[in-house]
């Protein structure tokens, strides 16, 4: 099986802050909901990667933020994709988060029986990449969100993909 976990801020969400805290409010990344669709199609199962960034600010509650990926997930089903699950990581300051996100990493292959060889992060953030590359999964950054500026900040984790957005993503793995 193969699994990629795609982050929500900047790369499905046109928020790379993550500060839509309101469904209603959410808009996708264009072209993001047809690459999932995609790579759903070529075998991959998805997770969707959320911080906790609405909730540490007070933005929502869990019924909001529940609200919120309902509306992403039903999005992506109408293109004709799926989110198999939706990794959350509730832990609001960077250094922590990489180490949580590397944990959340390492849970969800356990649970789902995936090799890290075979799991695809993609994210616009370096403490994703990072996390990605310490739980042994292939960190593709992408330049969606803030991407550009991770690009331009200290070196990247070895062996991580550049690709523009996550439509070249799809291109590139479910061909």
């Amino acid at each position: 099986m193969k699994l990629i976990i795609i982050d929500r801020d900047g790369v499905i969400s046109r928020d790379p802050e993550g500060r839509t805290a309101r469904a209603e409010k959410w808009r996708s990344m264009p072209g993001g909901a047809d690459a999932i669709a995609r790579l759903t199609h070529a075998g991959y199962r998805v997770a969707m990667l959320a911080d906790c960034g609405p909730l540490v600010r007070g933005a929502c509650d869990m019924v909001g933020l529940n609200a919120l990926h309902a509306r992403i997930i039903n999005e992506i089903n109408e293109a004709g994709g799926r989110i198999d699950t939706v990794v959350f990581v509730p832990a609001p300051d960077a250094p922590a988060r990489c180490a949580a996100v590397a944990t959340a990493l390492r849970d969800l292959m356990e649970r789902l029986d995936v090799l890290p060889s075979a799991t695809v992060l993609v994210s616009d953030s370096r403490h994703e990449l990072d996390a990605a590359h310490e739980a042994g999964c292939r960190p593709v950054l992408v330049l969606t969100g803030h991407g550009q500026q991770t690009l331009e900040g200290p070196p990247l984790p070895p062996e991580t993909t550049i690709r523009i957005d996550l439509a070249a993503v799809a291109a590139e793995l479910a061909h």
